[in-house]
């Protein structure tokens, strides 16, 4: 591995032009396509280098530490590239020419030595196939967060809860209902009772394609929760149809206030809200 090290410092530059040129080559992938030239040359320069001083050291082979921080700095460019729009096949042919690359210098270097190429290669070989599969995991392992970033995005913009007035809040609700997505409505409506210091709550349903016994289920709880904290919810845009299926299916909805539309609810919002703030006649002295 020593000697390794050693021809790869004295050809760093041939190598990562020779590496560059491999990029630029005609074939069905190109793996450097949209970063820019300098930024690639740069990530792939800083790689090279290190993992000629990984060989250099020559301890530990591709399980040593030397070689830990290398596949740190291929996972963050592989996690870079991901975010970029790469495909993992793109990352794992960027690494992969780098055999080729460095193979095409080694022989040439190595011809008039004792050693066979082939024998001072192996271990390069060996150090590019593991980078290959650190930055396929680090991909996978990207884009798994980036979907659960986006799929919580998606929830937060499907679970709005608005102050529209005064002590009245509205949240209509868009999409499927499942039991995560109920958990967050009845967790996001309380929160917003509580921050608007609001009593009324408007939770319009015209949005949510399928209503049946399991969404009632989750719409009924999150009605008794917002009643022990002293507020009201009325359920607006409940369909012909959804009304007949709950019908049938036997659900009671006594405790939940129902409205046709959101203007029907809206309206019943302030009744609610002028109940509130009459004065109580025995009080009034009336």
């Amino acid at each position: 591995m020593g000697r390794l090290g050693q021809i790869l410092s004295a050809q760093h530059e041939q190598v990562l032009e020779a590496w560059l040129r491999r990029l630029d080559a005609p074939g069905e992938t190109k793996p450097g396509r949209t970063t820019s030239p300098g930024l690639l040359r740069v990530e792939l320069a800083a790689l090279l280098r290190a993992l000629t001083d990984a060989f250099l050291a020559g301890e530990g082979g591709v399980s040593g530490e030397p070689f830990a921080a290398i596949e740190a700095q291929a996972t963050a460019m592989s996690a870079a590239r991901a975010r970029d729009g790469f495909t993992p096949m793109e990352t794992a042919s960027l690494l992969m020419s780098l055999k080729d690359a460095a193979a095409e210098v080694v022989r040439r270097e190595a011809a008039a030595g004792p050693e066979h190429p082939a024998e001072i290669l192996a271990p390069f070989g060996a150090a590019v196939d593991r980078l290959a599969l650190v930055t396929f995991a680090a991909f996978v392992e990207t884009r798994e967060r980036l979907i659960e970033r986006q799929s919580r995005a998606l929830l937060d913009l499907a679970t709005p809860a608005l102050p529209i007035w005064q002590r009245i809040v509205l949240m209509p609700l868009v999409g499927i209902i499942d039991t995560q997505r109920a958990r967050q409505i009845m967790e996001r409506l309380l929160d917003a009772l509580g921050r608007e210091e609001a009593s009324i709550a408007i939770l319009d349903v015209t949005g949510v394609p399928v209503i049946d016994s399991r969404v009632a289920l989750h719409l009924t709880r999150t009605v008794e929760a917002a009643r022990l904290l002293g507020a009201r919810v009325v359920v607006t845009g409940i369909s012909p149809d959804a009304a007949q299926t709950l019908v049938k299916l036997d659900v009671t909805l006594t405790s939940m206030i129902t409205r046709g539309t959101l203007r029907a609810g809206l309206a019943e919002a302030f009744r609610l809200l002028r109940e509130e703030v009459r004065p109580n006649p025995t009080e009034a002295g009336l």
